[in-house]
């Protein structure tokens, strides 16, 4: 998603509990597209959390622990989170329910202070990682508030091949999060790279 969304123009500052890693992933990113001058910087969480827009794409476990840590320098800010909640059962992926119903849900109770959104959750990481590959899908945007998802789809629009669609407030998120492990299902079963395409809209 970082590169990506640099690849787009847009400066994105990786952030990791030690600046060193998010300089390494910064370094490894940078030599795997040499020539591009993607706008990639380094930093700790910290840093990574004075962004006007900061992405959360944490492991769903470390979810609430890296927000909590962080509830001073997110207060005010608009706080996407890309995490879906879900685990292998046996051979195959299925979602997890937290007890607040969703992961955004508790991240938006961890943080009161943020504007909490939900996106990328059904983009395939392969070909999103592939700078030389278009994607094209729709991306599911809910948040707290109308602004907040309009800010967020006008990110989403800054990616060529991608269209933002707001589906509601927080109390979608459930939703939108446990199609997720479908998702995979469906690449595993087809060996395929999957997204999601909404008809009838636009």
């Amino acid at each position: 998603m970082a590169a990506r969304l640099a690849a787009s123009g847009v400066e994105v500052v990786i952030g990791s509990r030690s600046e060193e890693r998010a300089a390494g992933v910064v370094a490894g990113l940078a030599e795997r597209w040499a020539g591009r001058g993607l706008p990639l910087l380094p930093g700790d969480n910290r840093t990574a959390a004075k962004a006007d827009i900061v992405v959360l794409a944490t492991p769903w476990e470390g979810a609430l622990g890296t927000v909590s840590a962080l509830a001073g320098e997110l207060s005010g800010k608009i706080l996407v989170s890309m995490v879906n909640a879900m685990v292998r059962w046996g051979e195959r992926f299925v979602p997890l329910l937290p007890p607040t119903g969703s992961v955004a849900v508790a991240v938006a109770g961890a943080v009161p202070g943020a504007k909490v959104a939900g996106a990328f959750h059904h983009l395939p990481a392969g070909p999103l990682g592939d700078l030389e590959r278009k994607v094209e899908a729709d991306v599911m945007v809910f948040s707290v508030d109308r602004a907040t998802t309009d800010e967020v789809i006008a990110l989403v629009g800054r990616i060529p091949g991608l269209r933002g669609l707001d589906v509601g407030g927080l109390g979608s998120a459930l939703a939108v999060e446990a199609i997720t492990p479908a998702l995979v299902e469906l690449n595993r079963r087809y060996k395929a790279h999957a997204s999601l395409r909404v008809t009838g809209v636009g």
